[in-house]
């Protein structure tokens, strides 16, 4: 069974959520093997977004290995959200699945510049 926790504590660690106006960590449910619910604020709103699909493909998209446009596309999972939804989550899966090598490769860029 993928470990959700792993993926909402790393996605509460990044520095990415209150870019897109998260102030608050998300929280992820498994309703079932196949249907992940993020319940989410942004700003004072509560939201909520639904991906449904294979478990094997869920796990790609959490760990940032495969983009949500990319998955619907080939038609491995469903999206359940507004377009607007979508594309907010697409980054925060990818950004906070790559966000210490992004912020390492930024520092050592800079500190080379200096």
């Amino acid at each position: 069974m993928l470990d959700i926790y792993y993926f909402e504590n790393q996605i509460a660690k990044s520095p990415y959520l209150p870019l897109y106006n998260i102030p608050v960590k998300p929280r992820f449910k498994f309703n079932d093997e196949t249907t992940l619910k993020i319940d989410y604020r942004e700003g004072e709103r509560n939201r909520t977004v639904t991906f449904t699909g294979n478990p094997k493909y869920l796990s790609l998209l959490l760990e940032g290995k495969m983009k949500l446009s990319t998955l619907l596309r080939q038609e491995m999972i469903e999206f359940h959200g507004t377009l607007r939804q979508r594309l907010k989550w697409e980054a925060i899966f990818y950004l906070s699945s790559h966000w210490e090598q992004i912020s390492a490769g930024v520092l050592v860029r800079t500190a080379k510049n200096i």
